[in-house]
């Protein structure tokens, strides 16, 4: 979607960086800058930098870069039509458009968005229709209240949605690009969802995107969800992030289950910082939309054999994400929601409280399920297993800690347990990706300093009138001075955000590096660098 210049520039005038960056991470002044550790990588030691001079963000990290757009793009996984729209909100400004300024395919996308948003009304009409379905909902303790929160509905027999659909104008190719039917044999197409209680699946604006739907009886499967489409992406959302990020904010810990129900209950009993993984292997993706909002969880799958394999592959991405994981385990196999429903809110607390840290569950479990723990074949069995969880451990002295437990407890020398995390990290190394740190070393000192003080409007006119376009041929700052001679010869105002739509990637990520660093700027230090930079071109 193409946006009018004009607009995004009033938005970008009346959101401050610093207070958007500051409404999701913690700040805190450095010098003439803020730092933070950056939300989009694991880190311990802040290497995030806004600046309120520039109105751009840099992670020296991760090499994230940007202006609010970019931020809000990235913390909230938006396109950047939802950005715009987002920050235009928070300013109070409309950026509605005709369907004459929108494209076949922007089009296109809306009626799909409109189809699930109205098919959910339908699926909420259809619960209050079926007394069997109300049976259902009442017989697991759900309440209309929470029914109504999670929009939760149902899908009855028949094609009555289907033909509802179509006489609202939406055509069957649309239906069927957003997963509402499906093509059977023969060209029939039929409901994807049927005798079905039906949980809408929502993006963080609180859009309809997908549906989960389950059976109320016995037969399988027992759940069934919506095919992939341009709007859902399993790999990429968690159930109920759009009602619990602020509570996840608030509490500082996120509690992620498998199911809809193991979500649903616990909100329902005052546990309001609770995902779910949708029914599929947890994702890279998620764990780093998670991450956007805290970086501990709790995680409490189910306890049997498929459920302790998923809790083990999620462990393994939030430790390599830089996440605090500790493993929730409910007494008697059961899961959150008929734990909930049979003893209460503060058994579950309980319950919470009691969580281990993984490697002392990961230890524990795996001791259980060796005959003989301390045979020579048990300890290296135990061993082999909980290397590549040891070697994940980011922290020195946390992995020194583990190392000795493990250790104490398997009574093996701590010496051995090295040498083989050793041999593994060999095993697993690959070579690092080329950074841009050659890049920066091309730059020379005086470049640095020219593009600082040609970005501060004290110094813009004082560096021009001292410069010439052709001195930066061939410098690693080259680009980037071309961009700011252009911008003058527009006689537009010379800022990052204006260069940085002017550059390519790579140019881009070399201008917010050198954009946010400080220097003492002066009439001589910029003309003596400006003699530096004309007897290096002639």
């Amino acid at each position: 979607m193409k946006f009018d210049d004009q607009l995004v520039e009033q938005i970008r005038n009346s959101i401050n960086i610093v207070d958007l960056v500051g409404s999701y991470l913690r700040l805190k002044k450095k010098g003439q800058n803020y730092s933070a550790l950056c939300p989009f990588h694991p880190e311990k030691t802040p290497s995030f930098v806004v600046s309120d001079s520039k109105q751009i963000f840099k992670c020296f990290g991760c090499g994230a870069g940007g202006d609010i757009f970019k931020f809000m793009m990235m913390m909230e996984s938006h396109s950047f039509p939802d950005a715009v729209d987002l920050l235009a909100q928070r300013c109070g400004l409309s950026v509605q458009q005709s369907d004459k300024q929108k494209s076949s395919q922007i089009l296109l996308r809306e009626q799909k968005q409109k189809a699930m948003e109205f098919a959910s009304k339908c699926y909420r009409h259809f619960l209050d229709q079926s007394q069997m379905a109300q049976n259902y909902l009442r017989g697991r303790k759900i309440t209309s209240k929470t029914a109504e929160l999670f929009q939760i509905g149902y899908a009855p027999e028949g094609g009555r949605l289907f033909a509802i659909l179509k006489k609202e104008g939406f055509s069957e190719d649309v239906l069927l690009t957003c997963g509402l039917i499906k093509e059977g044999k023969g060209g029939r197409r039929y409901e994807q969802l049927r005798q079905r209680i039906v949980f809408p699946i929502l993006d963080l604006r609180g859009r309809v995107i997908a549906f989960g739907g389950r059976l109320m009886s016995n037969g399988v499967p027992k759940y069934l969800n919506s095919p992939e489409t341009e709007l859902y992406n399993k790999g990429a959302h968690l159930y109920a992030l759009d009602l619990s990020r602020s509570e996840i904010r608030r509490r500082g810990f996120a509690i992620l289950v498998e199911g809809y129900f193991d979500c649903i209950v616990p909100h329902q009993f005052g546990f309001r910082n609770v995902v779910a993984s949708l029914g599929t292997s947890l994702t890279n993706d998620q764990v780093r939309l998670l991450r956007h909002y805290t970086r501990r969880v709790v995680m409490n799958y189910d306890p049997d054999s498929a459920g302790m394999n998923a809790t083990l592959r999620g462990v393994d991405i939030f430790v390599r994400e830089g996440f605090d994981v500790s493993i929730a385990q409910i007494p008697g196999g059961q899961d959150p929601d008929s734990y909930l429903r049979d003893y209460g809110a503060q058994a579950y607390g309980d319950v919470l409280r009691s969580s281990a840290p993984f490697l002392d569950f990961l230890l524990s479990w795996l001791i259980r399920q060796q005959e003989d723990p301390y045979s020579p074949k048990g300890k290296r069995e135990i061993t082999e297993q909980i290397l590549p969880h040891l070697t994940g451990i980011p922290n020195r002295i946390e992995r020194a800690e583990y190392v000795s437990k493990v250790a104490a407890l398997l009574k093996i020398d701590e010496n051995l347990i090295l040498a083989e995390m050793r041999r593994f990290r060999q095993r697993q190394s690959r070579p690092l990706p080329t950074t841009t740190t050659t890049r920066l070393e091309t730059v020379t000192p005086a470049e640095k300093t020219l593009l600082l003080a040609a970005l501060d409007p004290v110094h813009t006119a004082q560096v021009f009138s001292y410069v010439d376009n052709n001195w930066f041929d061939g410098l690693g700052s080259g680009k980037i001075f071309e961009a700011f001679f252009d911008l003058r010869l527009q006689k537009k105002e010379l800022t990052v955000v204006a260069t940085l739509e002017r550059l390519q990637p790579e140019d881009q990520h070399l201008l917010e590096t050198l954009a946010v660093a400080s220097e003492s700027l002066s009439e001589e230090v910029i003309q003596n660098c400006a003699q530096a930079l004309r007897r290096k071109y002639f």
